[in-house]
């Protein structure tokens, strides 16, 4: 099978994906990209085994985005940059699969190709009270009720015009107009459970050299960016609270301080970043946070595995490869009781679950697996072997693999 994949990143979700079909099943995997990300890198491997061509785009967008109003008309010029390079390059594939909207402009590839077309149908915001605006507790943003038709948009014309689509989580598929339900199907992305396993404790080196003894506890916090939609303030009260009734505990935080989703600029005022504005509103020992930044999936893996517990309050979103990958780890996770953690969780079986605002709360059961670990191991190994069984590259690469040929031979969709 020869498999075309576009999406304005790579590797994003489809690098280490498509690097397991041509590994185990020999498809030809080719991309059509802006930009090599960051976050997460690419690997040697799939540098060296996967064909990937890359966009130009001119002018270079600007940093953080466009103004809100600006969406539609970008992306708009988008799609005319992909066509071009598309046409001249001869990109002709067996099955195009392309993350829609902002992602990859596939719309204007609809009359160019023969191939069916997949859409990876990430996420449709709504409007009110959820992601962007869930954080009731924060002043809301002037453009939020705006916004998510701006983005939805393109994601909209995309779906329209592809032959098929997929969501990883029934969360995020249901994000979707129910109109468009019988056409996604749920498929998940596979975490790699080779690096991100079970582990024997013991002194954790970090990236900028600190060490982490065996007498020290660790608590983790893991996002693209520090910012409120993944509650990282609140993550910071929860740790200012811990820090108080122990002193052997350490809070290592791995992120950016970039914001990536929403408008935390206007909590901040701009000055600083969110983090720097979560410590100091909250008056956090610094002292006991170790940041790291944005690191390599080795490093992370290394941390998680080291990890006592892990949070994860995050808003109702697009639920974090990180929350996957502390529970293939077998850490204890609390995360917020919201629906996307609640599909994955069954919770005190699992892992815990916590209102998102309740902080006091989520410090109760952060000490108590704190003071009593070996009570809560169950609940890490019963998530590991969740994650190994559902999620895993091992259970999710077949059935994608089975997907792509279903819709590539034309046969129907699963009911």
């Amino acid at each position: 099978m020869d498999v075309l994949f576009i999406h304005q990143a790579f590797p994003a979700q489809f690098g280490r994906l498509a690097l397991e079909l041509a590994r185990r099943y020999g498809w030809r995997c080719r991309f059509l990209v802006e930009s090599l990300s960051a976050c997460p890198t690419p690997s040697r491997s799939m540098l060296e085994t996967l064909e990937i061509h890359q966009v130009p785009v001119d002018p270079p967008r600007p940093r953080g985005g466009l103004p809100w109003p600006q969406v539609f008309g970008g992306w708009l010029e988008q799609c005319s940059s992909y066509r071009s390079a598309f046409d001249r390059l001869g990109l002709r594939s067996d099955l195009v699969v392309a993350h829609g909207g902002q992602g990859a402009p596939i719309a204007f590839l609809r009359e160019a190709v023969s191939a069916p077309i997949v859409n990876y149908c990430e996420y449709y915001f709504p409007t009110r009270f959820a992601d962007l605006t869930y954080r009731v507790d924060l002043p809301p943003a002037e453009v939020a009720p705006f916004y998510p038709r701006c983005i939805n948009a393109p994601t909209l014309i995309a779906l329209q015009n592809a032959d098929a689509g997929y969501s990883p989580t029934r969360f995020q598929r249901d994000s979707f107009p129910e109109r468009y339900h019988p056409k996604i199907e749920v498929h998940f992305d596979g975490i790699d459970t080779e690096l991100y396993r079970p582990q024997p404790a013991g002194e954790l080196i970090l990236p900028d050299g600190r060490r982490i003894g065996p007498g020290e506890r660790v608590v983790t916090f893991v996002a693209r960016g520090l910012e409120s939609m993944r509650g990282f303030d609140l993550f910071v009260a929860v740790a200012s609270r811990i820090a108080r009734e122990r002193s052997d505990v350490v809070f290592v935080c791995a992120g950016s301080e970039i914001t990536y989703y929403g408008w935390d600029n206007h909590h901040t005022g701009g000055a600083s970043s969110f983090r720097s504005w979560a410590m100091e509103r909250l008056d956090a020992p610094a002292d006991r946070f170790a940041f790291l930044g944005h690191i390599e999936p080795e490093a992370l893996a290394a941390v998680l595995s080291r990890s006592d517990l892990h949070l994860f309050p995050t808003v109702p979103f697009v639920p974090s490869w990180s929350f996957f990958n502390a529970m293939a780890c077998a850490r204890v996770v609390i995360g917020a009781e919201v629906a996307p953690v609640l599909e994955v969780i069954d919770p005190g079986r699992t892992g815990l679950v916590a209102p998102l605002f309740d902080t006091d709360r989520w410090a109760e059961l952060a000490l108590e697996v704190l003071a009593r670990p070996s009570e809560f191991e169950p609940i890490g190994r019963a998530a590991a072997d969740l994650i190994r069984e559902r999620y895993s590259l091992d259970a999710c690469v077949p059935d994608l693999r089975d997907y792509f040929e279903r819709v590539a031979s034309g046969r129907p969709p699963d009911s």
